[in-house]
């Protein structure tokens, strides 16, 4: 089904089985949003405008935007791979912000001397951790 967005006059394929008995559509390309019915028989043909006054024939048309090309809307159903793949890919992420972090911390701790040489001020920081620094 060639569906065309009221507003922008943005055209779409849609597949006769997702409209359904209806569906309210999003265009991509405005936002718009409208409600499209089930599929309906092409209207007949409309008769021809009359002819135009010589006087609106030296004018030029009015300016529109060219037509978009149609733009099949069938989006791909997730698989029981991909969200695997997607777990997995998330439990590597935590493991290694969780890894990264725990090195910062033992740097912290393990360089506690060079880290109060260097500056002063971090002593209290870690007198307050009870972790006395030696200097």
């Amino acid at each position: 089904m060639r569906i065309t967005c009221p507003a922008c006059q943005a055209t779409y394929e849609v597949p006769d089985r997702l409209i359904g008995v209806g569906r309210t559509l999003r265009c991509k390309a405005c936002s718009h949003q409208w409600h499209v019915g089930p599929a309906e028989p092409p209207p007949a043909p409309a008769p021809p405008p009359p002819p135009a006054p010589a006087a609106a024939a030296n004018r030029p048309p009015p300016l529109r935007p060219p037509p978009r090309a149609p733009q099949t809307i069938d989006p791909p159903l997730p698989t029981a791979a991909s969200v695997d793949r997607g777990r997995l890919a998330l439990r590597a992420a935590w493991a290694a912000s969780l890894l990264s972090l725990a090195g910062m911390l033992a740097a912290l701790w393990l360089f506690r001397v060079e880290i109060v040489a260097a500056w002063p001020p971090a002593a209290r920081l870690y007198l307050l951790v009870g972790g006395i620094a030696e200097g």
